[in-house]
């Protein structure tokens, strides 16, 4: 068996798992246990760890291991991960012992300069969509639009209208049957298309399945610095075509992440450094995992884990200190995993398993900073803080890099080590290593809620805040409104003697600290949360952790409302100028359905029936009623035609003459085309019956392409591109907007259906800075937070 020096398992059998919270059950139940057909689950929490470690202990024996040596691998891996003080990334933990056994979070796949390359890469998408992992990718390589094919005399479509291609790809697919596919599309800067793709997502609602970064060269910061033009390059003739003027660019993509958040930067080059890329020969890295913390080639792949921090103290309250020991131990046996993860991993296609397995990339990170904060008395926004971040990180690393060494003492190094930076000839060696890399700072979405801890190297959200309740059997649409206040600093509160209710409640309204003359001041220096701490300390956080990690670190930079372009530009100034890898910004309100906040007296103007809005949709425990017609009600009829196709809809009215219910009839009953109208018809009765307004469902309908299309005859809509195009085109015309704009399709309160029976709200969780984005899984509003889009409900991410 291999061992390591520090990797065995603790001695005694007083072991005993750590309780999971309530909200971690419930998402260990929704969204991780096993589940029989009938998708009831069939293993607890503790029988899931225990299939995880089982299945994991099982790559002992591909090195010789004993029954007794794997035996006792098994049982370091289960309190490893049941004691919270570790958690492997959520495909293993669904996937270990199970059929599919794709074990990895992310990918990336190359996209090549051709039809057939593209739509390679379109099926690779949804292969790996279908097993549970997310998807990255460069663009570069596609020619501009209206470049020339020569084989076929046409001219090119261009990379913005490819990535399209691949979104709605995505969207057809569910991911391993729990999550929808998370996708990075990338641009370099001096692509011809960069200013097109800058603004693509300004409409908020194309590319809704993608993140999308501008790869950002060291040439273009120097023009930048100079305030000079740089060169656009034509990826199919390498030749210079055009110039563009780099401040001009950097303020595009300044305005349109103050505007939503998209897109990001990543700093290519130093993606790409001497260190940073482990095996150059597989040639530059282009593109990055959908939260852009873990740069990979084509065809490559991490797998993930994150170690609580939270857990790795020691010493009195008020004396606590980080448990070194405790803490090299733990990073031992993260490592020893990972690599057994690689090894048990069925990759989804033959090139992925190669790539992995010839570089053998992990990627250990963190998780519970802000609680291990909190818990020290250390400010978040601190030179304390800073530099215990980096002793913090550089220990993890230097622990990780002896592991990996000294697993290939026993396994042998990873196969591309010959040509790797660690080998005979390399920067970095000769020095044997398991794995080419051993770092990385990903989002712990659902890790987090499942260790109930911070997430990854986010500060704290809240304090305090109200959360609602539905606890009465009788009346399950009675609401009780508690307060909810955070474990570190409520203890504080109790313990130095000035907790109260009217403190708490005065928290959970919005109210700072700052402004509490009963609050001790060196607990209004601790206590900081994520809009209490100016961006630039986040980006110097994020710095701090980047300067000891192999990858990169996924983190969100959060702005207030009130911050300007000019703030935003500044802290992407900083993260270049610091070190960072990459950076995410999202400005509190920046989307256009944000409904989570803190709620206060002097919001009583906008009306109870908004705020009751407000706090159903946060709290997504509500039911939507149906509004039922009248048995007899008006109705209006319309006759149609669509190329050949001729029919009727008949579109019955409430009495206020809203429309409530659809029927479509076709012509030749019994077909396809008739049996889908009367299905599409039904559903979007249901649709207007519960609520969903009427723009919502055409903007996501209309537009639609199949068979039959064609002239209508209505000249107020010509041509219609199917019959479902028409129908919705003609209702926007009668009862919406009238307005051929696409916009986002957002859930509103009505649409929040409770259907996990948690007494949870995603306002509740310590780290949470609320988007305007519904959750596809449970309909509660998605927070950004570690790079990414995440619920707090159900577990969902966003980012795969």
């Amino acid at each position: 068996m291999v061992t390591t020096s520090k990797s065995d398992v603790t001695a005694g059998d007083d072991f005993n798992p750590t309780p999971l919270a309530e909200n971690a059950e419930v998402v260990m139940e929704r969204r991780i246990v096993a589940r029989s057909s009938s998708g009831d689950p069939v293993e607890t929490a503790q029988e899931c760890f225990r299939r995880v470690a089982r299945n994991l202990a099982e790559a002992e024996k591909h090195f010789g291991a004993s029954e007794k040596e794997q035996s006792s691998v098994e049982e370091m891996f289960y309190r490893l991960i049941s004691s919270l003080d570790f958690l492997p990334n959520s495909p293993t933990l669904v996937n270990a012992g199970r059929d599919l056994q794709q074990l990895s979070a992310c990918f990336v796949l190359p996209v090549p300069d051709s039809i057939d390359g593209i739509f390679t890469a379109v099926r690779h998408t949804a292969v790996i969509h279908k097993s549970g992992g997310g998807t990255g990718f460069a663009f570069s390589r596609l020619r501009p639009a209206s470049d020339r094919v020569q084989s076929t005399m046409g001219v090119a479509s261009g990379p913005v209208s490819f990535m399209k291609v691949f979104d709605a790809a995505t969207e057809a697919i569910k991911q391993g049957g729990t999550r929808r596919g998370a996708n990075m599309g990338i641009l370099r800067v001096d692509h011809p298309e960069i200013d097109g793709f800058i603004s693509m997502k300004s409409d908020m609602s194309t590319l809704t399945n993608f993140n999308i970064s501008a790869a950002v060269t060291d040439d273009f910061m120097g023009a930048l610095e100079s305030d000079s033009d740089y060169s656009l390059v034509n990826p199919n003739t390498n030749e210079i075509v055009g110039t563009n003027q780099a401040s001009s660019v950097w303020t595009a993509l300044v305005e349109n992440a103050w505007e939503n958040g998209d897109p990001g930067v990543i700093f290519i080059d130093r993606i790409n450094d001497s260190r940073a890329n482990p095996v150059p020969d597989r040639g530059p890295v282009e593109s990055t995992n959908p939260c852009g913390e873990q740069p990979l080639y084509p065809y490559d792949s991490c797998n993930l884990g994150s170690i609580n921090l939270a857990r790795f103290l020691h010493g009195d309250p008020g004396k606590r200190s980080v448990d070194y020991d405790r803490l090299a131990i733990a990073v031992h046996q993260c490592v020893h995993l990972l690599d057994n993860v690689i090894e048990m991993n069925h990759y989804p296609i033959p090139e992925i398993d190669e790539t992995s397995n010839a570089i053998r990339r992990i990627g250990l990170g963190v998780m519970g900073w802000a609680d291990m904060l909190f818990d020290m008395r250390v400010s978040y926004a601190s030179e304390e803080a800073i530099i215990l971040a980096k002793d913090v990180m550089e220990f993890i690393q230097k622990e990780a890099d002896i592991a990996s060494e000294q697993l290939s003492a026993v396994r042998g190094s990873f196969p591309d080590w010959d040509r790797s930076i660690y080998g005979p000839n390399g920067s970095e060696g000769p020095r044997p290593m398991r794995n080419s890399t051993r770092t990385t700072i990903a989002p712990t979405g659902t890790l987090s809620i499942i260790a109930n801890c911070s997430g990854g190297i986010e500060p704290a959200f809240a304090l305090a805040f109200v959360r609602s309740h539905y606890l009465d059997k009788d009346d399950p649409t009675k609401r009780t409104d508690l307060n909810e206040v955070n474990d570190y600093f409520e203890d504080i509160a109790r313990e130095e003697g000035f907790y109260s209710e009217d403190l708490i409640s005065f928290l959970a309204a919005g109210g700072h600290l700052s402004e509490r003359e009963d609050v001790p001041a060196w607990v209004k220096d601790v206590f900081v949360t994520a809009h209490d701490i100016e961006p630039l300390w986040h980006i110097r956080m994020q710095a701090a952790f980047q300067e000891f990690t192999d990858n990169a670190v996924s983190k969100t930079i959060n702005f207030p409302n009130s911050a300007s372009v000019d703030d935003v530009r500044e802290a992407y100034t900083l993260a270049y100028e610091s070190g960072c890898k990459g950076v995410t910004i999202y400005r509190d309100g920046s989307r256009d359905m944000q409904v989570l906040k803190h709620t206060s007296d002097d919001d009583a103007s906008e009306g109870e029936d908004a705020v009751a809005a407000v706090e159903a949709l946060v709290n997504g425990k509500v039911r939507p009623i149906r509004r039922r017609l009248p048995d007899e009600r008006q109705s209006i009829t319309h006759k149609f035609r669509v190329g050949e196709q001729e029919g009727y809809m008949t579109v019955g009215l409430f009495d206020d003459g809203t429309p409530g219910e659809l029927f479509i009839n076709v012509s030749k009953q019994g077909s396809t085309v008739s049996g889908l109208m009367d299905t599409l018809a039904m559903l979007t009765s249901y649709a207007l019956q519960y609520s969903v307004p009427i723009d919502d469902v055409v903007q996501r309908l209309k537009g639609t392409r199949f068979e039959p299309s064609g002239p209508t005859g209505n000249q107020d809509i010509p041509i219609a591109t199917s019959i479902v195009d028409y129908v919705f085109r003609w209702l926007d015309l009668k009862f919406g907007a009238g307005d051929s704009v696409i916009q986002p399709m957002l859930i509103p309160p009505h649409e929040v259906v409770d259907s996990s029976g948690v007494d949870e709200s995603i306002a509740g969780h310590k780290d949470l800075t609320v988007s305007g984005v519904g959750c596809p899984d449970c309909g509660s509003v998605l927070y950004y937070g570690e790079g990414c889009l995440l619920c707090r409900d159900c577990g969902y991410s966003k980012c795969g």
